[in-house]
């Protein structure tokens, strides 16, 4: 086949209906590999993107619901937040924690024999807004009855104090006979 034959045959009727019809095809195949296809491929991106947007609002929501819960329960109880400050201090206040000990043995009839102070860092601020805490050891000296009741009485109080260990026993000297037990309490104050 020489170049004017196919020329000719390019050119008869019957090959220009197919020429525009591949033409058309050969067009609308770039434009959808060049334009459609990546518009349609943005669209789904853009979809994955909303739902987990979506996930993440509704994530976010329910952090937003938790803030103004506690806000809430904040404002309803801000008259009585004095009373944080009352039973946990910024200070040790190793003093106010003896005072409040002393008032509770001096209604009953508790003997002391020995009150000592451990485990307070008095220099320590690198952590601060973290609960610390220091011992109070007492030995005393008085009924099971009136143990119970210096117990009662140092819960009772609105400075927070924990007592971790507690032991009763018979006094060593049992010249009196009478029913006294040896009381040793660790008493745990905290501050801020």
């Amino acid at each position: 086949m020489d170049k004017q034959s196919a020329i000719k045959k390019l050119f008869d009727k019957k090959t220009k209906d197919y020429t525009y019809t591949i033409t058309f095809f050969v067009i609308f195949s770039f434009f959808v590999f060049a334009v459609i296809r990546p518009n349609l491929i943005t669209v789904f991106e853009i979809n994955a993107k909303i739902k987990q947007l979506g996930e993440v609002d509704k994530i976010y929501g329910g952090q937003i619901d938790k803030i103004i819960g506690v806000q809430s329960v904040f404002e309803i109880n801000r008259d009585n937040m004095y009373l944080l400050d009352e039973a946990i201090s910024t200070q040790p206040e190793v003093n106010k924690v003896l005072f409040d000990v002393n008032i509770s043995s001096d209604g009953g009839k508790l003997r002391s024999e020995k009150v000592t102070v451990s485990d307070i860092n008095l220099k320590d601020k690198g952590s601060a807004n973290k609960l610390k805490s220091f011992m109070l050891n007492m030995s005393l000296f008085g009924s099971f009855e009136d143990a119970m009741d210096f117990i009662k009485k140092i819960y009772a109080q609105r400075r927070l104090k924990l007592i971790p260990q507690m032991e009763l026993g018979r006094p060593l000297d049992e010249s009196t006979g009478s029913a006294e037990l040896k009381i040793r309490l660790e008493i745990e104050g905290y501050y801020l």
